[in-house]
C-alpha cells in the first residue's frame, strides 16, 4: 500500500534545541516529537540539505553547484557581495541582510568590472545582492559554498587549486577597490555595512532527480530554483487537517519553514507553527494517515518518528 511521508526542515531552530536552558520554552508537540523521535545528530547547512533533497546524488564537495540552477550552459560561478570584518587575526565574512539597493548594486559592479578584464570575465547582477560571473575559461579551482562560510572565518574557505594564486590576488585588489569607493562611504553614512568584498563560489554542474517529490511547500530562491529544476510544482498545498486523505496524496512529501527569527520573539514563532501546523500534522500521524514524520533541523540533526512512536506512552 502506497503510503504518505513528510519531511519537515525547521531552520533557525538549532542554537535553541541545543541549549539546555531552552527546554522548557519548546511549545508541546514539538517537544513531544523531539522526546519520542529517534535522533541522528547531523551537522548539515540548510542549502545543502536542500540541494540533497533534489539531487540525483549526494552533494559532498564543499562548493555547490548554484550557479548550474541559473544557467547550465555558460561558463559562470556565483560572485556575491558581501561583508568582510577583521576580528582578532581572522577575518568573518557576513552575506545576509546587507540590504543593497538595485543602485548600490550597480554602482559597485562599476567599482570591481575594470578588474576582471584580465580574466575575460563579465559580472552580471540577477538581483541586487546575487551575482554571477560569466568567464571565457573555468578556473582550475574548488570553492567553497557561501551559506556554508557566511557568519564564519574565511582563512581556511578560500579557493584551493592551480590557480589560486591569481584568484587569490583579484579577491584582494577588489578589496582594496572597494575600501575606499564612493558608494560604500555613503553606504556607512546611512548606517549600512559596507560591501567590501565578493566571494566565489557556485561552480559545478547540478543534475537534479526528477518529481523528486509529489508536493513541496515553502519560501525561497534557492527552494524555488531546486523545485524547477526538478519538475515538481512549488506551493501546491497540502490539506494536512483534512480528515482523511485521498489517493492523491501518497507520495513523499516536503515542507520548508521560514527561518527563525532569534532576534525577535521566536517562543511565539515557534508557538504558530506548533498550532497552526505541528498539531494537525501530530493528530494526522497518530491515525495512521501519515506514516513518517522527518523533521530536519539544519546544523543540528534529523528525528525519525512514525505513528508507532506517537502512542508511546512511555516516552
Amino acid at each position: 500500500m502506497a503510503e504518505t511521508e513528510l519531511t519537515i526542515i525547521l531552520p533557525g531552530l538549532a542554537r535553541i534545541v541545543g541549549q539546555q536552558i531552552n527546554a522548557g520554552s519548546i511549545p508541546s508537540v514539538l517537544a513531544k516529537i523531539i522526546k519520542k523521535s529517534h535522533f541522528e545528530a547531523d551537522t548539515t547547512g540548510l542549502a545543502r540539505l536542500l540541494f540533497n533533497h533534489f539531487s540525483q546524488t549526494p552533494l559532498t564537495d564543499t562548493d555547490l553547484p548554484a550557479a548550474s540552477l541559473i544557467d547550465s550552459e555558460q561558463q559562470i560561478i556565483k560572485a556575491d557581495p558581501c561583508y568582510l570584518h577583521p576580528d582578532r587575526d581572522r577575518l568573518l565574512l557576513f552575506s545576509d541582510d546587507l540590504d543593497i539597493t538595485t543602485e548600490e548594486s550597480t554602482a559597485l559592479i562599476a567599482e570591481i568590472q575594470p578588474l576582471l578584464e584580465e580574466f575575460n570575465g563579465q559580472l552580471i547582477p540577477l538581483e541586487s545582492d546575487s551575482w554571477l560571473l560569466a568567464l571565457a575559461d573555468m578556473p582550475k579551482l574548488t570553492f567553497t559554498a557561501l551559506p556554508e562560510v557566511s557568519g564564519k572565518g574565511v582563512d581556511t574557505n578560500l579557493p584551493q587549486g592551480s590557480d589560486q594564486r591569481a584568484w587569490i590576488r583579484l579577491w584582494n585588489e577588489i578589496q582594496m577597490q572597494l575600501y575606499d569607493a564612493d558608494i560604500n562611504q555613503q553606504r556607512i553614512s546611512a548606517g549600512k555595512l559596507p560591501i567590501n568584498s565578493v566571494w566565489f563560489w557556485g561552480a559545478g554542474r547540478f543534475i537534479a532527480k526528477q518529481n523528486a517529490w509529489l508536493k513541496v511547500q515553502g519560501n525561497g530562491r534557492l527552494l524555488n530554483q531546486l523545485t524547477n529544476q526538478s519538475g515538481v510544482k512549488l506551493n501546491d498545498k497540502q490539506d494536512w487537517s483534512g480528515s482523511s486523505f485521498n489517493a492523491s496524496s501518497t507520495g513523499k512529501h516536503l515542507w520548508v519553514f521560514d527561518e527563525l527569527d532569534l532576534e525577535a520573539d521566536w517562543q511565539q514563532q515557534l508557538q504558530q507553527v506548533d498550532d497552526n501546523s505541528l498539531q494537525p500534522l501530530w493528530q494526522q500521524l497518530k491515525k495512521t494517515n501519515i506514516s513518517k514524520i522527518t523533521l530536519q533541523i539544519p546544523e543540528h540533526g534529523q528525528y525519525f518518528l512514525t505513528p508507532f512512536d506517537a502512542w508511546k506512552f512511555w516516552k
